[in-house]
This record gives structure tokens, sequence and C-alpha cells, in this order.
């Protein structure tokens, strides 16, 4: 009964950010992450993703990426390090590549069944000069992610929601908020190592002209 309460929450304050949208599409996100044990504390990752928008009917945007991470202070904090290849198709079916470097720093905290996380993240995004003059390249971004996490006892479910903000640091005296994403959903281990995850995420851009606000319905599988 707690869970399906905490589930109900979660659902309702994603609403909250969708109904203050004047207007906003759908779309879907289908990703694997793969995580492999280097040393104690030190994993490696690879992950993919393709992202759907139009309502499901356009291919957006296929990113892969790897990286590695470092966990330390008995799982308290963790630092990782990664870069991604995405491919975008623009709305007249034009694609671009562009290459993405993440620096982060996790900080986390877990007491009884719940798990309390902030994550700080520095982000560049290189596009490709060649198909194009751009005013600035790379685009940097500080993002802030605060999640919390319930794990229903005795079951392999675990229910969770975040809120996260793109902090723009590209652009010389308008260093703004100009994006906010709002996720929850429900992660369900099939075994050790195999688990699924189902979620729902809002992105709204936010302090700019003509913002965009798009809900997201996503599924990733990750094994390691």
């Amino acid at each position: 009964m707690e869970a399906r309460r905490i589930l109900t929450l979660c659902l309702i304050l994603l609403w909250g950010t969708i109904v203050h949208a004047q207007t906003f599409e759908t779309g879907g996100l289908v990703g694997a992450e793969y995580e492999m044990k280097i040393l104690k504390g030190w994993h490696w990752s690879a992950e993919t993703q393709l992202r759907f928008d139009q309502h499901f009917t356009h291919y957006d945007r296929w990113k892969v990426s790897v990286g590695t991470d470092y966990t330390f202070l008995k799982k308290h904090v963790k630092i990782g390090a990664y870069y991604g290849l995405l491919n975008y198709q623009s709305n007249e079916g034009v694609f671009d590549w562009r290459h993405r470097v993440t620096g982060t720093l996790t900080v986390s905290h877990k007491f009884s069944n719940w798990r309390l996380a902030y994550r700080a993240a520095f982000q560049w995004t290189f596009r490709d000069e060649r198909r194009g003059s751009y005013r600035f390249n790379p685009k940097s971004y500080m993002r802030n992610r605060l999640t919390v996490t319930y794990s229903i006892p005795n079951k392999p479910v675990k229910i969770y929601a975040s809120e996260e903000f793109w902090w723009r640091l590209y652009h010389p005296g308008k260093n703004i908020i100009d994006n906010l994403r709002t996720t929850v959903g429900v992660q369900y281990s099939i075994n050790k190592r195999h688990t699924l995850d189902f979620y729902l995420r809002s992105n709204n851009e936010v302090q700019v002209s003509n913002p965009d606000h798009k809900l997201y319905l996503g599924i990733k599988y990750s094994f390691d």
C-alpha cells in the first residue's frame, strides 16, 4: 500500500509539470545498458538508446556511449567519465552527428528502504563544423539531478522519481536554467544480473522562446 501511494504521488508531480505546458508532444525511448566490474568499486559501462518524437512517428536521435566510474567512501560517492556519439535527425530529414563528453559526481545516502542521490554532471557537446557554422561549439551545461528511490520490501521492485535541471554555461551573460526534466519509473529485477526499467519522462524547456514540452514513455534493459 505504501508503494502504491508513493507511485501515485510521483505521477501527480509529473502530471503537474505537463498541464502547465500550453502544448506538448509525446515520444518513446528504448535503451539497453551493459556494466562490467573491473576492480572493487570500479566499473565500465556501455549504453545505447533510440529516441522517437512527434507522437512516436519520427526518429529523433540515436545515442551510444561508453564510460567508467569509481565508487568510494562506503559507496556514498561516485565519480564518472563518459563519451557519447549521437545521431540526430531534423524535421526536414537531415542527419547530424555530435560528440559528447561528460564528467559526473554523485553523492548518495541510503536509509531503510529509501535512497537519496544527487548527481552533478558537466557536459560538453561538439557539433561537426563541416556541416555548418555554429555560434557556440561546444555547448556546455552543468546538469543537476536529485533522485529518490524506494525499494519495496521482499519484492524485486524499486520505485523512483527524479528532478533535473540544465544550467547553461556556453553563452556568456546568459547562463540560465533552460531545461527541466521530471522522471518517474519502476525498476524490476528479473534476477541478479538483469533489470527492466519502465518510466515516464517530461522534458520542458524554460526561459527560451518557443519552448518545447515533450512527454516520453521509456523502457530500458540493463545487464552485467
